[in-house]
């Protein structure tokens, strides 16, 4: 067996062993599979149960509604035609509405019918497109009771005790029908096992006087969770006095929860990421009452939500939500391990992490970086001149970033800075954009470097002279101190590359700055400059990879990149220049000898370790070759705002799947400026990822790094 072979096995036992769950006592918060495990297979078919129960969720969500003959049937809606091919079977069935309801068909008709991914009929459409592909395989809708018999036969294999959580559906509605859903609801649990408080089983509705018959008519012991809706005109029922602290005194008369929508929770989030909660849970906490609020998705978060961590950071850290529904119970069971785990879990997760770091290289991991990351926007006037003078131009430039540290904070573990060469200092303290704005008689532009630091020597960062010329680290000493205090903050991040672009390019144009040349002494000069921050043990340089091999690349393709243990917590940088400046940079330095910088050479090249291939989309087998052979690579997802214009996630898709190491992007945040939301970011939304050219799909990436809080 080979060693990437054997790395694969031992790594699916050890995640095995991670996620069987740990129940020691009563867990304080939970993760409920909403309709299943229903991101990965058609919801509340026993296939998505059986899936949740596999991937560790706590409870498991059942909808319920009746059939002509009085069948407890799980089904989210009342109706059928969403869900299954209920149209193409019966087609003569419908109502004056057009739609198919459960109530007028029996368990045997309704045993008839395929579900599939749930659709929008009207518009003709799949709600979630990229979800399981529709009309594929064959699933059923189960009866209440079968599902039970599923769960439990797991539990019983399996050792891990997973609960129910049963919705009443449209209770009022059944009762027009002639039919007391509650009754034969609570009769089913009862008939399985289901009688008391400590039951692993919860039951919700939406519907305040149903939830409280059941309590105080019907008589039932089992938790009760009351639903909270959106507000409604049309609906008799006040939710919005139900979340108020004289509402939430009344439910907790009748129920042991509440189910609020995310909504009712985060009022909004600021552009830091910081959340703004109401005091909602709270309130209900000071009245002993659990809240589990619905419903996570990767595929439909709310506003300004980076992405599925973050969602799960602000309901179960920042607000302490005791539970959440979730189409994707994985992920946030996952996160409940590295976040809120039980002592036994620890244990088990600092193992698998220690193995990890221990026997993981840097190059058998894949990030997402940005792409010119010190960028800010254009100042209005500017920017309207160069509309006029060059659309196009005007149009590629039109993007800007947060800062450096904001960026890592989010997760990226790759930056690039563009350096001009200033060694005496205000050779870019004037730039002529702003006096061309000026002579045109336009608005002012805010201030440009009020404190004098473009006037200090030193390379100085910015996109363009005269251009595009604004940075959140307008010298690369600033820029370097910044990533270091970052760096002491968060010592065990995984290994963080700074691509380097010497900018030197001439703008034949009045009165633009001409830049100086990228000489041996500007390159001296730029080793010493960081070198004057970080010291040579925070970083990762040519020498430390290249160890007694005679060449750097005969090294790297020994595979002697350091380990993850090595090399977390250090940075490494990397020139992006082209041939003419990578022979000064390397000259009397043969294989990078006393170099700080890794340079962009191609294959057979004493030097030769880290690769640009800019373009996934013609080069994808060329970089998975690279990165095989034991090359770093580093590659684009989206350029000159093109991706962003149209939402084509293309060049990403190829970029992920070409197992490229660092993925640039200028949209590591949803685009805001073109209606796509655009976004680029790992599909498992953590900083780094189990390289895919070296392992299966799926592997547990929190264990690699979780992104600070």
């Amino acid at each position: 067996m080979d060693k990437t072979r054997f790395c694969n096995l031992y790594l699916i036992l050890l995640l095995l062993l991670i996620h069987t769950p740990v129940f020691s006592g009563q867990l304080s918060k939970i993760v409920i599979a909403h309709r299943g495990a229903s991101g990965y297979l058609p919801e509340h078919t026993l296939a998505a149960k059986a899936l949740a129960h596999g991937m560790g969720a706590h409870y498991i969500e059942q909808d319920v509604v009746l059939s002509k003959d009085g069948q407890p049937i799980v089904l989210h809606d009342t109706h059928l035609q969403a869900v299954t091919n209920v149209a193409e079977i019966f087609p003569e069935r419908a109502r004056m509405d057009n739609k198919y309801y459960a109530i007028d068909f029996d368990l045997a008709e309704i045993k008839q019918l395929k579900v599939t991914e749930r659709s929008d009929v009207e518009k003709d459409s799949i709600v979630y497109p990229k979800r399981f592909p529709p009309h594929q395989s064959t699933f059923q809708i189960p009866t209440l009771g079968e599902e039970i018999e599923l769960i439990q036969g797991l539990n019983h294999s399996t050792g891990k005790p997973v609960g129910l959580y049963v919705e009443v559906k449209e209770p009022a509605w059944h009762q027009q029908h002639g039919k007391d859903i509650s009754r034969v609801v609570l009769k089913t649990l009862s008939d399985y096992g289901y009688t008391k408080s400590e039951d692993l089983v919860y039951v919700q509705c939406f519907d305040p006087a149903e939830t409280r018959r059941m309590r105080e008519v019907l008589k039932t012991d089992l938790k009760l969770v009351q639903l909270i809706g959106s507000k409604n005109p049309n609906s008799a029922i006040d939710y919005e006095q139900m979340i108020l602290p004289s509402g939430l005194k009344l439910i907790a008369g009748y129920a042991d929860g509440i189910g609020p929508s995310i909504q009712h929770i985060v009022k909004d989030i600021q552009q830091d990421g910081q959340p703004i909660l109401s005091s909602l849970v709270q309130d209900a906490h000071k009245l002993n009452l659990k809240v589990h609020p619905y419903t996570l998705r990767t595929d439909r978060l709310p506003p300004q939500v980076i992405n599925f961590d973050h969602l799960l950071r602000i309901l179960f850290l920042d607000a302490n939500v005791d539970g959440i529904f979730t189409d994707f119970p994985d992920l946030a069971v996952d996160f409940l391990r590295n976040h809120v785990a039980q002592p036994k879990d620890r244990a088990t997760y600092d193992y698998a992490t220690t193995w990890l770091d221990q026997h993981l290289r840097m190059n058998q991991i894949q990030t997402i970086g940005s792409h010119n990351s010190f960028k800010e926007a254009i100042a209005p006037s500017l920017m309207q001149i160069l509309r006029q003078l060059d659309p196009n131009t005007a149009d590629s430039l039109d993007y800007e970033h947060i800062s450096l540290t904001k960026q890592l904070d989010l997760g990226l573990r790759q930056l690039e800075l563009d350096l001009f060469y200033d060694p005496e200092g205000g050779r870019y303290a004037n730039p002529y954009g702003i006096m061309a704005a000026k002579e045109m008689n336009l608005p002012l532009d805010p201030p440009y470097d009020p404190k004098g630091k473009m006037k200090n020597p030193g390379f100085k960062v910015l996109h363009v002279q005269d251009i595009d010329f604004r940075s959140n680290c307008m010298t690369f000493k600033e820029a370097l101190e910044e990533v270091h205090q970052w760096s002491k903050t968060h010592p065990r991040h995984t290994p963080i590359l700074i691509t380097i672009n010497t900018k030197e390019d001439v703008i034949d144009q009045p009165n633009f700055v001409q830049p100086l040349p990228f000489d041996r002494q500007a390159f001296d000069h730029l080793d010493q400059e960081i070198l004057s921050v970080f010291g040579i043990s925070e970083l990762i340089v040519p020498d430390y990879v290249r160890g007694n091999y005679k060449t750097l690349e005969t090294a790297i393709t020994a595979d002697q990149w350091p380990t993850l243990k090595a090399s977390r917590g250090k940075i490494f940088f990397a020139l992006d220049a082209n041939q003419e400046k990578i022979d000064i940079y390397k000259d009397s330095h043969p294989s990078l000898q006393g170099r700080i910088l890794f340079v962009d050479a191609k294959e057979g090249q004493p030097e030769a370790a880290f690769r640009i291939i800019n373009d996934p989309l013609e080069n994808r087998q060329y970089i998975q070759d690279l990165v095989l052979k034991g090359y770093l690579v580093r590659t684009r997802a989206d350029a000159d705002t093109k991706e962003a214009r149209t939402g084509d996630t293309t060049r990403l898709e190829a970029a992920l799947v070409s197992g490229a190491h660092f993925i640039s992007t200028d949209y590591y945040l949803p685009e805001n400026k073109f209606g796509t939301g655009y976004r680029v970011q790992l599909p498992t939304q953590t900083p780094v990822r189990f390289n895919p050219n070296f392992f299966l799909d799926n592997l547990s990436s929190s264990l690699l790094e979780q992104p600070p809080k």
